[in-house]
């Protein structure tokens, strides 16, 4: 149930996230329009004004690849380089983008102060206050994160030697297409789980305003583990609303054909939909996990000092209201000694 409840409020929570989602939008847009500037150029350089290069892009013609690593390997090898350095610039870059989010996400339950929620904020200040707060932080964490990786790809060694001994020896074509892809389901788990464990330990880094990168990737394995089941469903529960929305896109734009200007614009729409729904499952995923984690680990309250007495000066001492010698005053009734005896 809570799960259930942990996904729900991150669907809603980045559905009111309009400005931000905008924001997001935006970026995609900017890394993409330099890479479809380089790249189209290049075709055109290639194709020249033919209609070549549209049919290359729809159908991705291997003969057309070969050719071009043949006559126009120099040019390629430069627009490769360059769509890598893009790819690297726009990691290092979400990781900005990360901690502008949970940042974001964080300040609007009101940072951890009694768990509200809807608490109005400027988007700009503090998400890029964020962005910049978190970033040696998250690099940090990614560096250490690269010693889980190891570790899958150790673990991963294992059923991939299994498959190639079978694949080997064997002739039994669905027993080894089973294998496959039961290797192939193990190694996504790997993927998804470490991917998981890292967007935890961002939230701990976040909530908790911690410089420990290691102690936060450490705690957020045990937290994960404690609660197995439940992480895995809500991590999931996103894939495949994510996968959902994958196949719509490509249900509708397989049925769009793009031989005017109309279909041409109507799929460039969806296009930008599409990326529109990215950003959205992405600030999604992370209200969601954010929502299960201050559940289950709320921020411990700050404790605040207690007051200290200070003397009023020009007072005197009151003495003590019972008498001297630590007797107890005399019960209502009781005979005083010096009254008289009846």
């Amino acid at each position: 149930m809570k799960v259930i409840k942990s996904y729900a409020k991150g669907i809603k929570g980045a559905a009111a996230e309009g400005k931000m989602l905008l924001l997001l939008w935006l970026f995609n847009i900017l890394f993409a329009s330099v890479i479809y500037v380089q790249f189209s150029g290049y075709l055109r350089d290639v194709f020249g004004a033919s209609g070549a290069a549209a049919n290359f892009l729809k159908s991705l013609d291997f003969n057309i690849i070969i050719e071009m690593l043949t006559f126009e390997g120099a040019g390629l090898s430069a627009i490769a380089s360059l769509a890598m350095f893009l790819a690297l610039v726009y990691g290092i870059f979400s990781l900005f983008i990360s901690g502008g989010i949970l940042h974001t996400l964080f300040k609007r339950r009101g940072g951890g102060r009694g768990n509200t929620e809807n608490t109005r904020i400027r988007l700009a200040p503090v998400f890029f206050q964020g962005g910049g707060k978190f970033f040696g932080r998250f690099i940090r964490l990614f560096l250490w994160s690269l010693a889980l990786w190891a570790g899958a790809a150790i673990v991963m060694m294992v059923p991939v030697m299994a498959l190639g001994a079978v694949s080997r020896n064997g002739t039994n074509e669905s027993l080894m297409f089973n294998l496959g892809l039961a290797t192939a389901a193990f190694g996504l788990f790997l993927i998804f789980l470490i991917m998981m464990i890292v967007d935890y330990a961002r939230i701990r880094l976040v909530v908790e305003d911690s410089r420990g990168a290691l102690k936060s990737l450490l705690r957020s394995v045990g937290f994960i583990f404690r609660r197995f089941g439940k992480t895995l469903a809500l991590y999931y529960l996103f894939l495949l609303t994510g996968a959902a929305v994958i196949a719509l896109y490509c249900v509708i734009s397989s049925g769009i054909k793009t031989y005017s200007i109309v279909p041409i614009l109507i799929a460039f729409l969806f296009g930008q939909i599409f990326i529109f729904a990215r950003g959205w499952l992405k600030v999604g995923l992370q209200a969601g996990q954010l929502d299960f984690f201050l559940s289950a680990a709320p921020p411990a309250p700050a404790s605040e000092p207690a007051p200290v007495s200070e003397p009023v000066t020009g007072e005197t001492a009151v003495p003590p209201s019972g008498p001297v010698g630590g007797s107890s005053p005399a019960e209502p009734g009781a005979p005083s000694k010096s009254s008289p005896k009846a």
